[in-house]
């Protein structure tokens, strides 16, 4: 890797390495965080919903159902 890839990368290694970390496999959802405004700040964990394995088998939570229904394996679109 050259340039801004490899600063990215060489970045992304250095905060996972001071949160502990080795590799992206062992992040969970608590350990990244977004900040919502210039004073909140919140886990992956807490801003989005995390469906078990499986889950999507059954019924869909009320909040992905409209995504679900409309998901197409022919074609993408946003």
């Amino acid at each position: 890797m050259q340039g801004p890839q490899a600063a990215t990368v060489t970045g992304a290694l250095q905060i996972m390495a001071s949160m502990g970390v080795t590799e992206p496999s062992q992040l969970r959802p608590h350990m990244v965080c977004r900040r919502i405004d210039p004073y909140t700040v919140r886990s992956h964990e807490e801003l989005y919903e995390w469906l078990s394995p499986g889950h999507l088998q059954a019924e869909p939570p009320a909040s992905w159902a409209a995504d679900w229904a409309a998901a197409d394996p022919d074609r993408f679109t946003v």
